[in-house]
């Protein structure tokens, strides 16, 4: 009798340690998990802002001398740098693994400009005037 209790002590301290070692395996992999999400979700954010500015300027330029449009962007955490020039709009973010630039491009020729870099939900204008589109921010 007093084997059998052993036995069975012994099998229920197996299964505790192999409980605790896959709760471990499954932490590590969510906390990577979580830090992957938030670097995309921030590489996405930066892509979508990039991407509105440029549209609303090929907006603009197609209504023609004189126009303006007024609209929101979300800027993510991390951006060092927003860039107007020429006819490309740039964001340098920290995404935490290393600086990344992420550029998208307009039809016409954008005012040079530099945006603020504050994170957080902003309005800025479009306007088109003598064949450039100046972006500014509202507010």
């Amino acid at each position: 009798m007093l084997i059998v209790m052993k036995t069975r002590a012994q099998v229920s301290m197996e299964y505790l340690v192999i409980t605790a070692f896959m709760l471990v395996v499954a932490g590590i992999i969510f906390g990577f998990a979580l830090f992957s999400f938030n670097a995309n979700s921030q590489f996405t954010k930066a892509q979508g802002f990039v991407e509105k500015v440029a549209n609303n300027a090929d907006l603009v330029a197609s209504l023609g001398e004189g126009s303006a449009v007024i609209f929101e962007a979300d800027i993510p955490n991390g951006v060092q740098a927003i860039t107007l020039a020429e006819n490309s709009v740039s964001m340098s973010i920290d995404l935490g693994n290393g600086i990344s630039d992420i550029t998208a491009y307009a039809r016409p020729s954008l005012t040079p400009a530099s945006l603020i870099t504050g994170a957080g939900r902003r309005s800025f204008s479009a306007a088109f005037s003598d064949g450039n589109v100046v972006v500014t921010e509202v507010g």
